[in-house]
C-alpha cells in the first residue's frame, strides 16, 4: 500500500460507501429500491424549471427560496439554511458540531449519512440497537447526557418506524442543551398526523433542535438535490459559513419554491403513497410475511433479497436488499404509483409461491 493509500485507508476507518438503489430492468417506474417519487413533479414545479433554466448562466440566489419556506412554515428567516440535498446538512452538521474529541448518538442500524458523516469528522458514533425497528429512546436519551449530538430520523430509515409527537418531545427535553439533535424529517409528510409535528413548533420548545428536511421524497425533487434546516439563528449562520458556495444551484431553486409555495401536489402524492402502502401491508399480511409498520414511503419486509430479484425483475421492478442497510434478511419496498405497486404484489405472489412449491418438492424427496 502506498503512502497516499495508506492515509485514505486511516482516515476511512468504519466509512463505508454508499450504495444507491440498482435500477430495474425496464422502465424507471419499476426502481422500487431508492425511496423516489414515481409521480415525478408537479405541473407548477416544470414550469418553473422552465423559466428557471434561461437564467442558468448566472450564479444562483436563494433569497426567494427562503422567503417561500419562511412562510410556508411559519418560522423566522434566520432560522433556515438550505442546502444541497439533506446529505450536506449532515456532513455541515459533523464539520461544525463533531470532531476528534466529540461524540454522537444514532441508532443501530442508522441512516448510513450521518454515521459516515460523524466518522469523517473524527467524532466518536455510539449506536444504539432498535427495538422492533425503533429508536431506544430511554437509551439514546442516556447515551445523549455526554453527546455532543444526537441523530434521530422519524420516520426512521431504513424501518419506517415513526416516534409518536408526544414522545418525542419528552425525548428531546431529556437531552442536555449542549447536545444538537438532530431530527430528520425526510419522511414525515407520508406519516399519520399524531407522528407529524411542525419545525415552528419543535423549534419553539427545544432551542437545542435542528429539524432536517429533504424536498426528494413528497416534493419529487430527488434529481435536484434540495434540502432545508430549521434550526437557532446561531446554529443556521454558523453552518452556513462552512457550507460551499452556490451550494443549490438555480434550478433546484426555482423547482424548491414552486414546490413549497404550491403544496397541492406534494399532499397528492403522500396521499397516494398512504393508500398504496396500506394495501402492500395488506398483501404481506395475506402472505403472512412480516414486516415493520411504516410511516414512510416505503415497507420493510422479512424476505430474503434473493428470494425476490429474479421473479420481481420479470416484472420490471427492482426493490432493495437489507444487505445494503445493515438489516440482512429484510427487504425495503418502495411504495410507487399504483400500476407498478400492483406488478409488485403478482411479483411477491409469484416468488413466495415458487419459494413455497420448492421447498415442498425438496421436503418430498
Amino acid at each position: 500500500m502506498n503512502a497516499l493509500a495508506s492515509i485514505a485507508a486511516e482516515r476511512l476507518v468504519g466509512v463505508t460507501p454508499y450504495r444507491p438503489g440498482k435500477p430495474p430492468p425496464g422502465s424507471m417506474a419499476g426502481k422500487l429500491s431508492a425511496n423516489e417519487s414515481g409521480w415525478g413533479p408537479g405541473p407548477r414545479v416544470v414550469s418553473a424549471l422552465e423559466k428557471a433554466s434561461r437564467g442558468v448562466g448566472y450564479y444562483p440566489r436563494e433569497d426567494s427560496l427562503l422567503a417561500a419556506v419562511t412562510q410556508a412554515y411559519g418560522v423566522a428567516e434566520g432560522s433556515v439554511l438550505v442546502t444541497n440535498g439533506s446529505d450536506e446538512l449532515c456532513t455541515l452538521v459533523a464539520t461544525v458540531f463533531l470532531g476528534s474529541d466529540r461524540t454522537c448518538v444514532v441508532g443501530d442500524p442508522c441512516y448510513a449519512i450521518d454515521a459516515s458523516a460523524s466518522l469523517m469528522s473524527g467524532a466518536r458514533v455510539v449506536r444504539v440497537p432498535l427495538l422492533m425497528g425503533a429508536h431506544d429512546l430511554d437509551a439514546m436519551a442516556e447515551a445523549a447526557q455526554a453527546a455532543d449530538v444526537v441523530w434521530l430520523p422519524t420516520p426512521h430509515n431504513p424501518t419506517g418506524v415513526a416516534i409518536p409527537t408526544d414522545a418525542l418531545h419528552a425525548f428531546i427535553a431529556k437531552v442536555p442543551q449542549h447536545c444538537l439533535v438532530v431530527v430528520d424529517m425526510a419522511y414525515v409528510d407520508f406519516a399519520d398526523p399524531h407522528y407529524r409535528v411542525a419545525p415552528a413548533e419543535l423549534l419553539a420548545r427545544h432551542p437545542h433542535v435542528l429539524v432536517q428536511k429533504t424536498l426528494s421524497k413528497a416534493q419529487a425533487l430527488a434529481g435536484l438535490r434540495v434540502g432545508l434546516a430549521f434550526a437557532a439563528p446561531e446554529v443556521t449562520a454558523a453552518l452556513r459559513s462552512v457550507r460551499l458556495p452556490f451550494s443549490v444551484n438555480s434550478l433546484g431553486a426555482a423547482a424548491a419554491e414552486a414546490a413549497v409555495r404550491e403544496p397541492a401536489w406534494s399532499q397528492m402524492i403522500a396521499a397516494r403513497v398512504r393508500e398504496g402502502r396500506e394495501a402492500l401491508q395488506c398483501e404481506l399480511d395475506r402472505l403472512g410475511v412480516e414486516y415493520l409498520p411504516s410511516q414512510a414511503n416505503f415497507v420493510l419486509a422479512h424476505l430474503d433479497h434473493e428470494r425476490l430479484r429474479e421473479p420481481l425483475a420479470r416484472h420490471g421492478i427492482s426493490v432493495r436488499s437489507g444487505d445494503d442497510l445493515g438489516i440482512p434478511g429484510w427487504t425495503r419496498i418502495t411504495v410507487g404509483w399504483s400500476p407498478m405497486m400492483a406488478e409488485l404484489r403478482r411479483g411477491l405472489r409469484e416468488a413466495l409461491s415458487t419459494s413455497t412449491n420448492a421447498t415442498t418438492t425438496e421436503g418430498a424427496a
